[in-house]
């Protein structure tokens, strides 16, 4: 598979890079972290231009994620009666999860992009719960400005020894969605506490003034 993939790259370059990457994000089972650590390892041959490089696979992976969470939002709710769905999730805990996506839907998007092996069913489910496409847009493009490029780069330098490069990418991957979820968790202790302002006082004379 692995050989095959290079050799499509190879062959196609940045049409490839961007192809592949939005198939992955609908479910093809391709992997997106190796198919950026390849294109890094094109880029670094020489083969491919750094800087479109990293467009095409910044871009594919956003058109595949949006197309995933399109997918969940042409569902809508039909989506939370699919049989995976179901088998993993309660109707308790649909509900609960409807819930925290209407109120905390930019951070779980967030956390999704950086967490391995939720990306794709938090996305689906973002769409089904009606995240708007702007909100998903938004947050998904700044979470991958962090993990395109980290990915990529390690595949620029690194390429010589891709196989220790992917034994270790999704314990960073984990990493990091660790730092993300610490970060939403203290951002929201801190809003809980945060001392609210005083209420505004009456107007003089009160509600009860008479009009002449």
């Amino acid at each position: 598979m692995e050989h095959a993939l290079a050799q499509l790259l190879l062959k196609f370059t940045y049409l490839a890079i961007w192809g592949v990457l939005s198939a992955a994000g609908l479910g093809v089972p391709i992997s997106e972290d190796l198919t950026l650590l390849l294109a890094g390892g094109l880029a670094a041959r020489g083969v491919t231009s750094f800087w479109p490089t990293m467009l095409s696979g910044y871009f594919g992976v956003l058109l595949g994620d949006v197309l995933i969470h399109r997918w969940g939002s042409r569902l809508g709710p039909l989506a939370y009666e699919r049989k995976l769905v179901r088998r993993h999730l309660s109707p308790e805990r649909q509900q609960k999860l409807r819930d925290h996506f209407a109120r905390h839907g930019f951070l779980t998007i967030v956390v999704g992009r950086h967490t391995p092996m939720l990306r794709a069913p938090v996305f689906f489910l973002a769409g089904a719960s009606r995240v708007p496409v702007w909100k998903f847009l938004l947050a998904d493009a700044l979470s991958a400005a962090i993990t395109v490029p980290a990915v990529l780069l390690l595949g620029y330098y690194f390429g010589e020894h891709l196989d220790d490069v992917r034994r270790h990418i999704h314990q960073v991957q984990w990493v990091i969605a660790g730092v993300v979820v610490v970060g939403a968790a203290a951002w929201w202790l801190w809003r809980r506490r945060r001392p609210k302002s005083a209420a505004p006082l009456a107007p003089p004379g009160g509600e009860g003034t008479s009009r002449t």
